[in-house]
């Protein structure tokens, strides 16, 4: 009788250690992600940034969070067709928000990137910028001579 106690809490044991162990996974995913680009208005990417990702169904709190790679992208994939925000923001106070129309197929149909188109933008700061500095160095020379 001793024996066959044994033996059976011998073989509870071997099988109890495999009843509660579970294993891992991955398959590669069909998925359809939406990958963005986040960058400064000097062009220079936005590098491992903090992400909030907002689904259409809740605007306060994050379904995804995450980092932007070395150049600045993040990628998400959506579960409802709706208006999507990812908002992007650095350590210093700058934030870019990404809007996202995404249809029932679950690809993005339509996106406000108002805030990301820069060039004219960033011509028009440079040429503000060299007027500035045109303006300061005339009058820099008109208080030196002031001086003489």
């Amino acid at each position: 009788m001793k024996n066959f106690l044994l033996a059976l809490l011998l073989l509870i044991n071997f099988f109890a250690g495999s009843a509660f162990a579970h294993g891992t996974g991955y398959n590669i995913s069909s998925f359809k992600a939406i990958p963005l680009e986040f960058f400064y208005s000097t062009g220079e990417k936005m590098s491992y940034r903090e992400v909030k990702v907002f689904s259409p169904s809740d605007s306060k709190f994050a379904i995804q969070t995450g980092r932007t790679d070395e150049f600045g992208r993040f990628a998400f994939i959506p579960n409802i067709s709706g208006d999507w925000r990812v908002i992007v923001r650095d350590e210093e106070g700058h934030q870019c928000e990404a809007k996202i129309s995404v249809g029932e197929d679950f690809n993005a149909i339509s996106q406000d990137n108002s805030g990301s188109q820069l060039e004219g933008f960033n011509l028009f700061f440079r040429a503000l910028l060299g007027v500035s500095l045109i303006f300061n160095l005339a009058m820099l020379i008109k208080i030196f001579r002031r001086n003489k």
